[in-house]
């Protein structure tokens, strides 16, 4: 049992910690049972259950329905002011499972070892359930925020956002409007730089997926010809895959590995300030390709994800196909970028199509509510570092920033580098600790801010 003042009522509330963390791992066990995968997503019958917790504690959750078959909820808790509001996303979809390869059912919600285990319980059920469970903890203390709190638990975020926030923000932006964001992204991290860091999310990469196309002429396979459309094709990956584009530091990036740098170990705090030298780090950038997470955040990046050609083994098709998933910095332009890949491939006959494009964003890391985000962690995880960082990935909180709301993406507890790549994984878990540091950290930010 933890007695807590809270400045914003002037009360006392008791909170009995292990009995909350007992229900939220019950909580997140069955709502992992709910298989909401994407496609089709499915989302409505999750959205119940949720909406059937907050009622049991008095609230008024809200489905938004897309169709008979996919929803988002929104709930409120009113604040003491009129100040702009403070939104906990989260979303009730997830990526595939083969059961076949995991160690458990992967949509059983199994409780076992220290961890709950299943599709969604990192990405990002366990953040859900993080923030409902904030959500149900303010209310039973009696805490009245300093402003509205916004439970948005979205349809549809692994396909896009087109059935759940994207909607949500075009046809009900009255009942989401908020100027502040916490979503998922960020998060801390065991081991990290050699030690424990936390590291929320300030902004996203853009994607941009594009397909390359290359023409040529159809014809027996028992006579090669120069227009062999597979031949141009190859000779264009093969360019693009040896192509290293070039080093660009954001300012919160440099920050990032300077102090990074300047923890680790001798003798690396000596040659820290070459971390942040764009020269130095151009010279080496084929290296820094091997390290892959701090390569993704350095400079527009090309992966190329998919082939596809021909119909039989005898004969030369006419056409061949690749897709590339390339991620773009804040700042860069996409036709810039485009016409950039057109000198790389350097061939007419090959056509670039844009399949989609979402463009980068980020919120400034120098704001009040990361000032407080850090404050809530100083409190509760003394002593470890506190780096916001640059997601490779994108989230839907890019719809919110288009709105200019501050957006930041951080599930506020410590995984394991082994619990993070289980994520869109095998075994995919969340440690009991971690759900319930996770309550704690998003409860206190939601009395703090």
């Amino acid at each position: 049992m933890v007695r807590l003042f809270n400045r914003v009522n002037n009360m006392t509330y008791t909170i009995d910690w292990n009995k909350i963390n007992e229900e939220a791992s019950s909580l997140l066990s069955a709502y992992i049972q709910f298989d909401t995968t994407n496609p089709p997503g499915n989302e409505r019958r999750t959205a119940e259950f949720l909406a059937g917790i907050l009622k049991k504690d008095g609230f008024s959750p809200e489905l938004l329905n897309f169709d008979d078959k996919r929803a988002s909820l929104v709930c409120r808790l009113k604040g003491s002011s009129s100040e702009s509001p403070l939104l906990l996303l989260s979303h009730m979809d997830v990526v595939g499972a083969v059961a076949g390869d995991w160690k458990v059912d992967p949509f059983s919600g199994a409780i076992r070892d220290g961890y709950v285990w299943g599709r969604g319980t990192v990405d990002c059920k366990g953040m859900g359930t993080m923030e409902l469970m904030a959500l149900l903890l303010l209310k039973r203390a009696g805490v009245t925020p300093k402003r509205d709190i916004i439970l948005l638990a979205s349809a549809d975020e692994e396909a896009g956002g087109d059935a759940g926030v994207e909607w949500v923000v075009k046809h009900h932006w009255d009942k989401v409007a908020a100027g502040y964001v916490l979503n998922e992204g960020g998060m801390g991290i065991k081991g990290m730089f050699g030690k424990d860091v936390m590291m929320p999310c300030f902004g996203e990469k853009g994607p941009l997926w594009i397909k390359l196309k290359a023409r040529g002429k159809s014809g027996h396979g028992s006579m090669p010809t120069a227009e062999n459309p597979n031949d141009k094709l190859v000779y264009a990956l093969e360019r693009i895959a040896k192509y290293e584009t070039k080093i660009i530091l954001l300012p919160e990036v440099k920050s990032v590995l300077l102090e990074a740098g300047k923890s680790m170990k001798f003798p690396v705090p000596l040659i820290a300030p070459l971390f942040i030298n764009n020269l130095f780090l151009n010279t080496i950038r084929r290296r820094l390709k091997k390290m892959k997470k701090v390569n993704a955040i350095i400079r527009n990046t090309i992966s190329i994800t998919n082939m596809k050609s021909g119909f039989k083994e005898n004969v030369i098709p006419s056409e061949s196909e690749a897709v590339l998933d390339c991620r773009l910095l804040p700042g860069q332009d996409k036709d810039a970028f485009i016409e950039e890949l057109r000198g790389v491939i350097h061939d007419p006959d090959i056509d670039i199509e844009t399949l989609q494009f979402h463009a980068p964003s980020e919120s400034s890391s120098k704001n009040r509510f990361m000032e407080v985000i850090k404050k809530v962690i100083a409190k509760n995880h003394p002593d470890i570092p506190f780096y916001p960082i640059l997601g490779a990935g994108f989230t839907d909180s890019r719809f919110f920033r288009e709105k200019e709301a501050i957006a930041y993406g951080f599930i506020p507890c410590l995984f394991s580098q082994e619990e993070v790549d289980t994520m869109h994984g095998i075994n995919e878990r969340i440690s009991l600790k971690c759900l319930g540091d996770g309550i704690k950290n998003i409860f206190d930010l939601c009395c703090e801010f």
